[in-house]
């Protein structure tokens, strides 16, 4: 009975494989293709208007808000210039409880913090004019800012292409406001002032100088300021505004790797009455989202001074059926040994089971292959620490079929010369536990 549920499974996996349908996959798009089983990003939207609550006026102290995470229990915002601390926020009222000195050397141009499971990330990469040549991203360590002994270090960067740094205030393409840390990379989101776009830029991030260089680009009509990431869900939340200071929420979701710009992209606008300056944003459930507001003077057809402020706002009208579908169980899958396994569990063949939704967290970090289906090769994204690690391929039998090590992360399986069907891949770095994934191996046509 189980050679016939294995040879089912072999068989109906080569038969997926090949059926694959490219497509919109988001039944809330307006090009929805219900036959589709792959994401190729094309789906589009209506436009949308969505309205925020305004929770409550900022203090002073934080007029010039303009970065934001969730952490330690609560939001946490900084001041784009000058003042040196992170300041703790009333989640419901915007009143300041706590602050922290994060001592980071001098505050020119502060514009965006982020996190990895270490270290919090400050953005010192405001570059209003396009002549910065000391772009940098401040590290600390998390247990040392708790402890009020804050240790830090420097990431500084430049981008690949940009060649001319003549001051030109407002009118570039090289500001940035926002960034997010991946499993081994930073990854920044310009603010372009000319374009009214927005490219995103990858470099490592660990200490040192390095080049960022594009990992692609995308229209959002607008200037982005505040970028929030949800690994394990593969959903990026970009906030910004129109050049008339309408805000504006710009969704990235069902994305591949880290290829942000891959998967479904979706504006939603606010009201065009609305005017705020908006700066900074995060999320700690995935479906509301807190976004803070500068201080600024709004000069229309009269002035309007418009005051710091903290904003809530409700995205599971947008984001709760994608999450949902995350974990929509099909089929059961068997494997050796008579178990059973559904979509989000991993069996290694030494019979542990290891929680998967195609992103598994390890020591804080994710790891990933793609693509899956599989040809030739197999792209592993990992935190360096995997780098150069040992793989191993298993058929569902649990024989081992090939092995070696990872190569600039990647695996070329069709050197192993295996036939198609359905495989485990098992990564693992030196003293650590093996990560595995499933992937169905194409025959090369």
């Amino acid at each position: 009975m189980k050679r016939i549920l294995l040879l089912t499974l072999l068989l109906s996996a080569t038969s997926w494989a090949t059926a694959q349908v490219c497509g919109c996959t988001d039944p809330l798009a307006n090009n929805y293709n219900a036959n589709a089983t792959v994401n190729d990003g094309s789906c589009t939207y209506n436009s949308t208007t969505v309205s925020p609550t305004t929770l409550g006026e900022l203090s002073e102290t934080v007029n010039g808000t303009s970065g934001m995470i969730f952490w330690n229990d609560g939001y946490w915002t900084l001041n784009d210039h000058t003042n040196t601390n992170l300041y703790k926020l009333d989640s419901t009222s915007g009143a300041l409880l706590d602050s922290l000195d994060i001592a980071t050397g001098g505050n020119y141009d502060t514009e965006e913090v982020s996190q990895d499971s270490l270290y919090l990330y400050f953005g010192d990469m405001g570059n209003n004019a396009g002549s910065r040549t000391n772009l940098r991203i401040v590290r600390i360590s998390k247990a040392s800012l708790l402890a009020h002994a804050p240790v830090s270090d420097t990431i500084y960067f430049s981008y690949s292409d940009q060649t001319d740094f003549t001051a030109a205030s407002q009118n570039t393409d090289y500001d940035c406001e926002s960034f997010v840390v991946g499993a081994d990379s930073i990854f920044v989101f310009t603010k372009q002032w000319v374009s009214e776009g927005t490219v995103c830029y990858g470099f490592p991030k660990v200490p040192g100088t390095h080049v960022a260089t594009p990992r692609g680009e995308c229209n959002v009509g607008g200037l982005i300021t505040g970028a929030t990431y949800l690994p394990d869900k593969r959903i990026v939340v970009l906030c910004g505004y129109s050049n008339l200071l309408n805000p504006f929420i710009y969704l990235l979701y069902d994305f591949q790797g880290e290829n942000f710009f891959s998967g479904n992209k979706r504006k939603l606008s606010f009201s065009t009455l609305q005017r705020d300056q908006v700066e900074a944003i995060a999320t700690s459930n995935t479906l509301d989202y807190y976004i803070t507001n500068e201080y600024y003077v709004y000069n229309g057809i009269i002035t309007i001074p418009r005051p710091a402020k903290l904003q809530k706002l409700d995205l599971s009208p947008y984001l709760s059926g994608y999450l949902e579908s995350l974990n929509v169980p099909a089929e059961d899958t068997i494997v050796p040994g008579g178990d059973t396994i559904v979509p989000g569990d991993t069996i290694t063949p030494g019979g542990d089971t290891i929680p998967t939704d195609g992103i598994a967290w390890w020591d804080g970090e994710h790891l990933w292959i793609y693509p899956n289906p599989v040809v030739d090769e197999i792209h592993v994204e990992c935190p360096t620490a995997l780098s150069d690690s040992e793989y191993r391929i298993y058929d569902l039998q649990g024989k081992l079929r090939a092995q070696g090590h990872l190569e600039n992360g990647v695996i070329r399986v069709g050197d192993h010369h295996l036939p198609p069907a359905v495989y485990l891949l098992q990564v693992q770095a030196l003293g650590q536990r093996a990560v595995s994934r499933l992937f169905v191996l194409q025959r090369n046509n």
